[in-house]
């Protein structure tokens, strides 16, 4: 249907696949379908062409980005992609104007920032063209219009070869008119010997012209633990696995409308943080410039995550308040909002720095190479390796634990959550070797991180509410702050209830588990103590291209 420029909708429609979509205009113009009328319209000449960047990160972030030449000039639309739900494709849609000089990243509105944000400083070429003859139908009942049909006759041009020829019958409809349509629709494919479309138009002309993008998620080498690795392939199968979920999450971090993508890439920037310093004396030196980096790209991506938790946080906020006194938070939601915007910026920078991109270029070529042959601390055998790994991290948990009481401030919370998560990832890194004894200790070890988690919540909202009430009293108003100070004794309360549930959650970490575990890590402790594995073999090279960043 329709739409004004500079527009953002949902599309809903039925795509079906005909022979030839002169038999279906034949059948509308005398369709007599009762409490249907079909109206013709005229026939158009779409011509349009589809643009991606080289490492194909448009795509990757769910979308396709189309410039349709039309009588009125050219119109810019980015379209999520979608499979069909009961033959039915449900897409957002959003059109813009391309800019006078040409360059789709200099677009104004929403189009414009969703895609700096999704190809960054990479420019667009084009993918294909297509051209389409096009005749529309308009559909009504009693109730008004309900549909528009299109009847679509498209061509990919394939170099030297004839161009391949689609032909579509697309019905589009609104939220509220599916139901109204679904009747007439049903008769017109029974009439018509209409099937359900197989791939988009956008997918047809991909496999027509040869081109597959590159995939969400990289292939950088076998992720599997196993008992008869070293400790050098454990730890590059375990960083591949939290890599690949780092570069899958990118895209969508980059759009910043999914905050779990965020949390998702966060997650595993802190894992293979983990990861490098668990396996330091079995991981070549040169890994610790890149755990470094991550570092400082996690710090990013922690600024916008801390922001999002607060932001999502608002409605809670809101609870226990009168309307007209949940007013005085909107000031607060307005200010969350303004830093978590200059937030994503510097983050955006920073995923759009040839710093960023290095790092994943060199990181990812690492990875694919493996533990060096020549680097004899990583021939260690794994089962040689972990029980020391693991002691070592529980050890630090007990003396932290050990010592904490009702008074202890909240730092000593916060300094055992960070050991409490460090014990937890090395028993995922080597839980596949040694089973339910490691993956149920780690329960346990979940739940205690739970509980420390929460309450480092609730003493960040503490100090972020005291630290905005402070510096932006005058900008706030005083019924605002004084909303911020009633929320913050919220906190502090739940902090304080997280504190009495700490010794119950703490328990378990001096109980029989643990020392069932040790007993099985010691029994599959290689009897010479230290034992050295033959080398597994290497990925083959050249499988898969180095991946660009951009959210693969």
């Amino acid at each position: 249907m329709a739409e004004a420029a500079g527009s953002e909708q949902t599309e809903i429609e039925w795509q079906f696949a005909a022979l030839d979509v002169r038999p279906v205009a034949r059948w509308l113009e005398t369709a007599n379908v009762p409490g249907y009328r079909v109206i013709s319209g005229p026939e158009k000449l779409l011509r349009d062409s589809y643009l991606d960047t080289e490492d194909w990160r448009i795509h990757r972030a769910g979308f396709t980005c189309r410039v349709r030449e039309k009588d009125s000039g050219p119109e810019l639309t980015l379209k999520s992609m979608a499979d069909p739900s009961a033959g039915i494709r449900t897409r957002r849609e959003v059109t813009g104007q391309p800019p006078p000089g040409g360059d789709l990243l200099e677009a104004t509105g929403v189009c414009g920032e969703l895609l700096r944000a999704a190809a960054g400083k990479r420019p667009l070429r084009e993918v294909f063209r297509l051209e389409t003859r096009r005749r529309v139908f308009q559909l009504h009942d009693a109730e008004g219009e309900v549909a528009e049909i299109a009847l679509d006759e498209t061509s990919i041009p394939v170099g030297e070869d004839g161009p391949v020829r689609l032909s579509r019958v697309e019905v589009e409809v609104s939220g509220g008119t599916v139901e109204r349509a679904q009747r007439f629709v049903g008769v017109m494919v029974a009439m018509a010997a209409l099937t359900a479309a197989g791939p988009s138009k956008f997918e047809a002309a991909l496999i027509a012209t040869g081109q597959a993008p590159a995939p969400r998620t990289p292939d950088l080498g076998p992720t599997e633990v196993r008992p008869e690795m070293s400790a050098g392939e454990v730890g590059f199968a375990v960083m591949r696995r939290h890599f690949g979920v780092f570069l899958a999450n990118e895209a969508g971090t980059r759009l910043g409308e999914d905050i779990e993508a965020l949390h998702d890439m966060r997650v595993a920037a802190r894992r293979l943080r983990a990861a490098m310093a668990a396996f330091r004396p079995f991981l070549p030196p040169a890994l610790e410039r890149v755990r470094l980096e991550l570092g400082r790209v996690a710090a990013a991506l922690g600024v916008v995550r801390d922001l999002d938790v607060q932001l999502e946080r608002m409605a809670e906020w809101r609870e226990g308040f009168s309307a007209e006194e949940g007013h005085a938070l909107d000031a607060i939601e307005g200010l969350l909002t303004r830093r978590r915007v200059a937030g994503r910026q510097r983050m955006l920078a920073a995923l759009d720095s040839r710093r960023y991109e290095n790092f994943v270029v060199r990181f990812a070529a690492m990875l694919r190479r493996g533990p060096p042959r020549t680097f004899a601390p990583g021939k260690v055998s794994i089962l040689a390796a972990a029980p020391d790994l693991l002691e070592k991290r529980y050890r630090r948990v007990r003396k932290l634990g050990d010592a904490i009481t009702r008074s202890s401030p909240a730092s000593d919370y916060h300094t055992l959550r960070i050991d409490a998560k460090k014990l937890r990832y090395a028993l995922e890194f080597v839980g596949p070797i040694y089973g339910k004894p490691a993956t149920g200790f780690s329960q346990r070890v979940t739940a205690l991180q739970d509980v420390l988690g929460l309450h480092q919540d609730a003493e960040i909202a503490v100090t972020m509410l005291d630290e905005m009430a402070r510096s932006e009293w005058r900008r706030l108003g005083p019924e605002t702050v004084l909303a911020m100070g009633s929320i913050a004794e919220r906190y502090r309360r739940h902090a304080a209830e997280l504190r009495g549930q700490f010794p119950g959650v703490y328990r378990p970490m001096r109980g029989r588990e643990w020392r069932r575990l040790r007993e099985v890590i010691e029994g599959r402790r290689p009897k010479s103590g230290i034992e050295a594995v033959a080398p597994m073999p290497r990925a083959r090279r050249g499988a898969t291209p180095t991946p660009q960043p951009g959210g693969q």
